[in-house]
């Protein structure tokens, strides 16, 4: 499968990275596989970048059940990938050590409420789940302190522009090759790089918990994101007025006026609900993001992105 027009091939992220690891004086990348799409591609990049010193974490953190069933499935797929691309790779169970800091953290939490603070118990559980996102990282932290290397990252576009990632988790690996891309462009490139159809079209889950998908939490499609983000892009860079402010943020004053347009791409409804994601995730992305995304899809000569 070609890969979209503008959009920059595999061999060239893999040479963007090669170039920052070897100025960093770093010596390995570090990649957490999961199974989808997003960190498979994102070891394509690595591997390209240090064959061989591009090494693959599968990190398992659930209950049994769950491994059982659909996070087994996870690291299956995920040890497909290591396997296709030839990457060292190590199996690393996290899941008793989130079970032992849940416990830890659950006790911390009745301390307080016994003081008095507020504590909701649905956003308890929220924190215990995204507990794990951040434990693959510092985990895949010692990995590149050991190996004196860096992580890699598997955020695309849409979920930097919608804030769908854990800022303590994949939002702080050291490098993001596909930051870039849409939805549809990363399962360009994994196709391009020879993933298995499967793999390609894999139904997006962030693995938090049993059923989790990221389009039934989102409550509309990576397709509708796609486009929009896309045409919200180029409304920015023609202009008369900005789109978005420098964090890659909708600005109030103009949603109306974007959503009532004759061109927009997906239904008022869904532009709205995308629109309102990422306007509440704002504090997640930083000043430079937008201008970054811009440069990075040939987009930067068009309006700059400074407030």
């Amino acid at each position: 499968m070609a890969v979209s027009q503008g959009v920059a091939s595999l061999d060239s992220r893999a040479e963007r990275e090669r170039a920052y690891a070897q100025a960093a004086g770093r010596q390995a990348l570090i990649c957490s596989l999961s199974g989808g799409v997003d960190s498979a591609t994102s070891a394509l990049v690595a591997q390209r970048a240090l064959p061989g010193r591009a090494v693959a974490l599968l990190l398992p953190c659930s209950s049994e059940e769950e491994l059982r069933g659909e996070r087994g499935k996870d690291i299956d797929d995920a040890g497909r990938v290591a396997g296709q691309l030839a990457m060292p790779s190590a199996t690393i169970n996290l899941s008793d050590l989130w079970h032992q800091a849940v416990t830890v953290y659950r006790q911390g939490v009745e301390r307080l409420r016994e003081q008095g603070v507020a504590v909701d118990a649905a956003q308890v559980e929220w924190a215990v789940n995204n507990l794990k996102p951040t434990l693959r990282m510092m985990t895949a932290g010692f990995f590149a302190d050991a190996l004196h290397g860096l992580t890699v990252g598997t955020d695309n576009a849409i979920e930097n522009f919608l804030g769908y990632f854990s800022v303590r988790g994949d939002g702080i690996a050291d490098r993001q090759p596909i930051r870039d891309c849409t939805k549809a462009e990363v399962r360009d490139l994994a196709a391009s790089g020879g993933l298995p159809d499967d793999l390609v079209q894999r139904t997006p889950t962030a693995g938090l918990w049993p059923g989790q998908t990221d389009e039934g939490e989102l409550g509309f499609s990576y397709d509708q994101a796609d486009a929009l983000f896309v045409w919200l892009l180029a409304r920015h860079v023609e202009g008369p007025d900005p789109v978005m402010d420098p964090t890659m943020t909708v600005r109030a004053a103009a949603v109306d006026a974007l959503v009532a347009r004759a061109d927009l791409p997906v239904p008022a409804a869904i532009a709205h609900r995308i629109i309102a994601q990422n306007r509440r995730t704002q504090f997640k992305r930083r000043a430079d993001d937008l201008a970054a995304v811009l440069e990075r899809r040939g987009l930067a000569a068009g309006r700059p992105s400074e407030a």
